[in-house]
């Protein structure tokens, strides 16, 4: 084999272990998921048949799935990153103000509520011309929807228990 012949081997067998290595960092990064139940205003009541929507940084819809009869509901393959909620129900759709922000391979529980918007504070009452009080904006009647929690798992560690076997003076250890 000519000294050209053995270059050419050595630069295609690098090109080829160079893109078997680095191939892993261009995939796709594992898709994320959304679990947790919807809750009516009371926070203790589950809301059967609301749409929750997940929508990207963009706004643009890339998930939904129906409440089940307990609230529950479960989205899966969820682009990782920023993302926004919103819950639609047969009344209309409400946005859910705080964004979640899900990382790759992530299974995130949430729970939300659909709650009456409070009244408007200060900043939105102004004086009328006649010294009565004018609502600038919000409708005491208005739904809102909010994340009320996030699920989280853990693992407990119950350091009463040992690998020892049991003795008299530790019985059940």
């Amino acid at each position: 084999m000519s000294c050209r012949s053995l270059q050419r081997l050595i630069a295609s067998s690098l090109i080829v272990v160079l893109a078997v290595a680095t191939a892993p960092a261009f995939a796709a990064p594992a898709p994320a998921a959304l679990t947790g139940t919807v809750f009516a205003g009371d926070i203790a009541t589950p809301l059967a048949g609301a749409t929750v929507v997940v929508t990207d940084v963009n706004g643009v819809k890339v998930a939904s799935q129906p409440t089940g009869t307990d609230g529950a509901f479960s989205i899966a393959a969820v682009t990782p990153g920023r993302t926004a909620l919103a819950l639609e129900t047969k009344d209309g759709s409400y946005a859910v103000a705080t964004p979640v922000t899900l990382a790759p391979g992530e299974t995130r529980g949430v729970h939300l509520a659909l709650k009456a918007a409070s009244e408007p504070n200060g900043e939105e009452k102004k004086k009328n011309k006649k010294g009565g009080v004018a609502w600038t904006g919000g409708a005491i009647g208005a739904m809102t929807a909010v994340i009320v929690g996030f699920v989280t798992a853990a693992v407990i560690n119950d350091s009463t228990k040992s690998n020892n076997p049991s003795s008299p003076s530790q019985p059940g250890n």
